[in-house]
């Protein structure tokens, strides 16, 4: 079917120019295992800005977008859970049959890095081509969903309840669950807790958003631009530190050098090192942020032996992908987890300016909203 996508013609390396654009494409239609969905709208992510600044193995010409949110239109003759009117977000992709997803952490799937990345189908087969006839790389992370419709796998949509603004949902995809899973999946705060989120954008405020919800009664946001530490404050965070060469020290004295958790959820500044060592006694340090293919973290190796400290990777923020989506827009429905905060709408035409606002940080979240 005859769609309109917004293709990269190639990843520009740079933060000033870009080739993306708006052109009608054609759209294979679903698989026995996939549904196709008419896109309400779309997040801009990290994720996506990696791949256009080269920062990320996406092959070009091709369509970005993996938090897309929409309507079932049809569904492939194997799909039970989804019928044609039902709203969906689209989540992660996974094999469901790996290691990894067996024991369900869909997130760590060993066939993940080809369904994310790849651009194609696991069968080499495409989503999408020009009308020319040449193929675009039109699946990535199963879905490339800056697009008017798309086809995503079964598995991997999570239904949107009742009552929340579908608009509101793309996201959970993919920056949203990654703060608050890693929270909420793999920290797990204990009572009286204390935890510092690195990195007050979409994925450490989610995070904060999740703290609010558990036992942890010091939730401590650092970044540099001192708009978003207040809306942090906003949203949960009951301390506030701008981001500068004494941080570690004023964690250790806000803390009395007891902090349990941190989490470095910035995009790229790669605050790591930071983050373990303003740790406490048996603290856990969470990866989130993003960073070059290339970067490494330097930590002093007997402060984290003597100490217990715990340094762990968090993919996606773990946990079972589809079930863990929806409790999350159920909070949202009940008030608890008010992620509307965090975003500004643009129209799909503009999706260049929403991209530029991502990297100049003005826009926490951007969504592209699809014409009709």
């Amino acid at each position: 079917m005859r769609i309109t996508a917004a293709v990269m013609e190639k990843a520009d390396g740079t933060l000033t120019r870009r080739r993306i654009e708006l052109e009608e494409v054609e759209l294979d239609m679903p698989y026995d295992d996939e549904v196709l969905i008419r896109i309400s709208s779309c997040g801009v992510c990290g994720t996506d800005r990696g791949a256009i600044h080269g920062l990320e193995p996406y092959p070009t010409p091709g369509v970005l977008g993996h938090e897309g949110c929409g309507i079932v239109e049809a569904t492939g003759r194997d799909v039970r859970a989804f019928k044609p009117g039902d709203r969906v977000m689209i989540g992660f992709p996974f094999c469901g049959e790996c290691r990894s997803c067996r024991r369900g952490q869909p997130r760590y799937c060993e066939k993940g890095q080809g369904l994310v990345f790849s651009g194609y189908r696991l069968d080499g087969t495409g989503g999408m081509t020009r009308l020319n006839g040449e193929k675009l790389a039109g699946r990535f992370f199963q879905q490339s969903s800056w697009a008017t419709h798309t086809v995503a796998l079964e598995r991997q949509l999570a239904r949107v309840p009742d009552g929340i603004d579908l608009d509101n949902t793309g996201p959970y995809g993919c920056s949203i669950s990654t703060g608050a899973g890693t929270i909420l999946n793999e920290l797990k705060p204990l009572p009286a807790s204390s935890i510092a989120i690195f990195g007050a954008g979409n994925v450490g405020l989610a995070a904060i958003m999740a703290a609010r919800l558990t036992g942890a009664t010091r939730i401590i946001a650092i970044d540099k631009e001192p708009q978003r530490l207040a809306l942090a404050r906003e949203l949960g965070a009951t301390h506030s530190l701008q981001h500068g060469a004494d941080t570690v020290a004023e964690l250790k004295e806000l803390t009395g050098d007891r902090l349990d958790y941190s989490i470095e959820a910035t995009d790229g500044s790669n605050l790591v090192a930071e983050a373990i060592t303003a740790l406490g006694t048996l603290g856990t340090c969470a990866m989130v942020g993003g960073a070059k293919m290339t970067a490494s973290v330097k930590f002093n190796h007997p402060d984290v032996l003597m100490h217990g400290k715990r340094v762990i990777g968090v993919m996606g923020g773990g946990g079972q992908t589809p079930m863990f989506l929806e409790s999350l827009m159920e909070l949202q429905r009940q008030g608890r987890f008010p992620v509307e905060k965090l975003m500004k709408t643009y129209a799909f035409a503009d999706v260049n300016k929403a991209i530029d606002d991502s990297d100049a940080g003005t826009t926490i979240k951007p969504i592209l909203k699809m014409p009709g």
